[in-house]
């Protein structure tokens, strides 16, 4: 056993002689050894003998084009701090920031914090997205740590912390078919709606159901944002929650600020709506409780509002979930979400043969091929009736089918 060990060992460093500028420290842990301006510098490398030459040929590459950085002592949990306290509060909203901040706390720094920036290798961060996945973390969860570790580095990057960015040659999951959710046929939607006929959330699903509109963007609607001439709705702001309790922030994206066009139904519905809510404000002047009221409805007040006395206080959309969750199970919907109702408006829009970019825009999508993405299902009875328009253009000749 010893001799075959020592047969085994000579082997090895008979191999890793071949290989100029690389030791073999064990069966998948390699040392890069350079020079650099007279002094000597080494990197461990773990991953294959080609990984290994990869990384080397990056370096001598990176030294001839005078690109290289000596390995800093920062560790990658050091600059993570610095770089979301300094850098990512700063650059987006604070849902956002506690969202990234936590996957740094719990799937980045815990397994990568003690690496120095310059060590860390795509190799090494492949690594960290097998064993998520062997944890049982969804892929999409997976390439958001892929995002934010990358956002990281970026930082780091500009400001010569580190010569490249190791996340950009790293391969995170796949990511999975987007999917819409579930969607209601124009049956199961009309039972819907007269289930909820009468109930003081009549008004909000029948919106959502109407417009595709997400519920904390019409949770942050005011008054103000309807056109009643022109039957339009604006969408230009969205409830967010965040440490000092709900705020009308930015939509999800630049596309999401839209004008939604009512139909006649949708612009009544709204209209009896604010005439309830005058009547309620009506009420409580009267019995003294809103002494420094204006008018009865201000232009900032919210169309759902969560206090008749306070008109612009925000609605939490959670109770309203649960309730309009347990109303359709009792109608033979159970699982049904409130967002369901955007999906239920997107496929029987395109089933319905209205152009994709038409869908997209009502939706507040990034482009059409967002849309296409999540409700290419929804095309097929689209696709067919196209494909009888145009048999109907040949009919003369070929006779019709």
């Amino acid at each position: 056993m010893a001799l075959a060990a020592a047969v085994g060992a000579k082997v090895m460093s008979k191999k890793a002689k071949k290989l100029a500028g690389i030791d073999r420290r064990s069966e998948n842990r390699w040392r890069i050894r350079y020079v650099k301006d007279g002094k000597r510098h080494t990197e461990t490398v773990t991953g294959s003998q080609e990984d290994a030459i990869a990384r080397r040929d990056v370096i001598r590459a990176d030294i001839a084009r005078n690109a290289w950085t000596a390995p800093a002592a920062t560790t990658l949990a050091e600059w993570a701090a610095t770089w979301a306290e300094q850098y990512l509060k700063r650059a987006v909203s604070t849902r956002s920031y506690d969202r990234q901040k936590s996957i740094l706390d719990r799937h980045i720094v815990p397994a990568l914090g003690k690496i120095s920036l310059q060590k860390l290798t795509p190799v090494r961060i492949n690594e960290l997205y097998r064993q998520l996945e062997a944890d049982g973390l969804h892929a999409s969860t997976i390439r958001y740590v892929h995002v934010v570790l990358g956002s990281c580095f970026k930082a780091a990057a500009r400001i010569g912390a580190v010569a490249r960015n190791p996340v950009a040659n790293a391969s995170p999951p796949k990511a999975t078919t987007q999917s819409g959710g579930r969607a209601l046929t124009q049956a199961e939607l009309d039972k819907l709606l007269r289930a909820f006929d009468g109930d003081p959330l009549f008004p909000i699903v029948a919106l959502a159901a109407g417009t595709g509109a997400r519920i904390n963007e019409l949770l942050a609607v005011e008054w103000s944002a309807v056109n009643w001439s022109a039957k339009t709705l604006r969408i230009e702001a969205a409830l967010k929650p965040t440490r000092e309790g709900l705020q009308r922030g930015v939509p999800k994206t630049e596309r999401s600020r839209r004008t939604i066009r009512l139909d006649d139904g949708l612009a009544a519905l709204l209209e009896a709506e604010r005439e309830r809510q005058e009547e309620e404000q009506r009420a409580i002047r009267c019995m003294g409780s809103v002494a420094t009221l204006r008018s009865l409805l201000p232009d900032h007040a919210l169309v759902f509002p969560a206090s008749a006395v306070d008109p612009a206080a925000p609605r939490r959309h959670g109770p309203i979930s649960k309730a309009f969750a347990a109303r359709a199970g009792k109608i033979g919907l159970a699982g049904l979400r409130f967002h369901d109702l955007r999906h239920t408006h997107a496929t029987l829009l395109l089933q319905a043969g209205v152009p994709v970019a038409a869908v997209s825009a009502r939706l507040g999508h990034a482009n059409a091929a967002v849309t296409l993405g999540i409700y290419s299902h929804a095309t097929t009875d689209a696709e067919a009736a196209a494909a009888t328009a145009a048999g109907l253009l040949l009919a003369n000749v070929l006779g019709a089918s």
